[in-house]
């Protein structure tokens, strides 16, 4: 598959144009609507404040949709007859999604104590295996469980990140909210394995055997996906790998691992790739809204993290959809319809999410097929054994049969990647994460890593070095110091 066909060149400079259109349309109150004309909605500013952050966009309009959404969360959230929205979960997990979209953000006034209102909303509004669509409903929602998993999870990171005991404006603090939170992705994630099928995927609604979901498949892979994703606060991983019960709801029981279920899935959307390649899956479940999931941009993107590679035949048919609903005159993506194309937020934020995604991928193929060249070349290139860091922005590199430290000196930006790699536990950090601690889109992070390890090797005369090395971090594509 050629990447003009993908549009894979093309999409750092789309969403670049889409984030200028998004901020040009952004509404009095700081919000965005579905479309560039629609009345704010939590859903669709939490996908805007994605996109920008994916275009490495930040300041002063991504505050204001923040404030947005910390006062729009606890308003929609209340019962219609008391002036709200309806109690839907969706408003918690979307707003939730905002929230954590810019990381640093958490600073922000009034943030952190909208995360700790949601945490306590989801405390209080647990049902059986997850939480329901709306309040008073029984049924749990597959949707809403699998977004407020992922999200929770996020939270989890976030958490970890700022580290144990830091008090956050509004009095929140970081370790009471995390001792709240691993019970809630506990108690989600059992819910999603108890509703999984033996084939590797979900249906389109809990407790009845109906057909299989694509959709629901790949937000319950993406949910589960994140779960796996993170540290513990001891260094370990957050989420324990071992074997669990899975599929309870439609007879005896299997276990595996969540990995395992993971990859299942992926596998699962791949064979089926011609149920969703074009699709958009509406959800019959959503209360009060005609809800869509554009079907060909989430599995792509769910696909992709279960380990497919962007240019794998079986994605061809997707990426060539989503390359053609680009809109130049909009400055956005069309979503397909019966009633014919029209550009929506959602469609930007299904399919950025989907680039965003290969692109992270493709950065870490290239960096791995490059590390396999260089391994022919073994005794051409500098072994770094260890790394300290010197006055300034200076990092001093120690390296096999070299005399002494090479002292390196790096960027403001440069220095940051290889301090917050270095923190990390065993010098081990995701790409999200990487990005998260600099504020940047995870697209750009392969970028900062290529000119550190050119920066070394400059120090070392122009020898061939890399104090930076793509590894797996949790199931998840990340980097790793040399020597480590």
């Amino acid at each position: 598959m050629k990447s003009t066909q993908a549009g894979f060149a093309e999409f750092e400079g789309r969403a670049g144009q889409a984030a200028r259109t998004l901020l040009r349309n952004q509404g009095h109150d700081g919000g965005w609507g579905l479309t560039l004309t629609s009345v704010s909605s939590i859903v669709n500013t939490s996908e805007v404040l994605h996109v920008l952050r994916a275009a490495g966009i930040a300041g002063q309009p991504v505050r204001r949709g923040l404030d947005f959404l910390t006062g729009a969360i606890p308003e929609h959230s209340r019962p219609r007859p008391k002036g709200g929205r309806g109690e839907h979960t969706r408003f918690i997990a979307f707003g939730l999604s905002g929230l954590l979209s810019h990381p640093r953000f958490l600073h922000h006034s009034g943030v952190a104590e909208a995360a700790a209102w949601c945490v306590g909303w989801l405390e209080d509004q647990q049902v059986d295996h997850g939480w329901p669509e709306v309040l008073g409903l029984d049924d749990t929602s597959l949707h809403q469980t699998a977004l407020v998993v992922h999200r929770l999870a996020e939270l989890r990171g976030v958490l970890h990140d700022l580290g144990p005991g830091l008090r956050l404006p509004g009095g929140v603090g970081t370790t009471d909210l995390l001792e709240r939170v691993g019970p809630l992705i506990d108690h989600g994630a059992r819910g999603l394995l108890y509703h999984r099928r033996r084939s590797g995927a979900w249906g389109w609604r809990t407790y009845v055997d109906t057909d299989p979901s694509p959709s629901k498949t790949a937000l319950c892979l993406l949910a589960l996906s994140a779960v796996r994703a993170g540290t513990g606060p001891d260094g370990g991983p957050a989420y324990r790998d071992d074997p669990q019960e899975t599929g309870g709801v439609h007879g005896s029981a299997q276990h595996k691992r969540l990995s395992d279920v993971v990859a299942e899935a992926g596998q699962w959307l791949l064979h089926n790739h011609h149920r969703w390649e074009t699709f958009v899956e509406d959800d019959k479940d959503v209360q009060g809204t005609a809800w869509e999931h554009m079907a060909y941009a989430l599995c792509v993107q769910a696909a992709v993290r279960a380990g497919a590679g962007p240019r794998d035949p079986r994605l061809a048919t997707a990426w060539k959809l989503m390359n053609g609903l680009w809109d130049t005159e909009a400055g956005l993506w069309n979503e397909p319809g019966a009633s014919g194309k029209r550009a929506t937020i959602r469609a930007a934020y299904y399919t950025v999410s989907a680039y965003e995604e290969a692109v992270q991928r493709l950065a870490r193929m290239s960096l791995a097929d490059s590390a396999c060249a260089d391994a022919g070349e073994a005794s051409a290139e500098t072994v770094i054994t260890r790394i300290a860091f010197g006055r300034g922005r200076t990092v001093l590199v120690d390296a096999r049969d070299s005399e002494g430290s090479v002292a390196c000196e790096l960027s403001d930006r440069l220095f940051d990647v290889v301090k917050a790699v270095h923190g990390a536990p065993e010098g081990r950090l995701t790409t999200e994460r990487i990005a998260a601690a600099l504020f940047v889109a995870p697209s750009s992070v392969p970028k900062y890593v290529q000119r550190i390890n050119q920066a070394v090797s400059a120090a070392f005369g122009g020898a061939p070095a890399r104090l930076l090395v793509a590894c797996t971090v949790d199931g998840v594509g990340g980097y790793r110091l040399a020597g480590r």
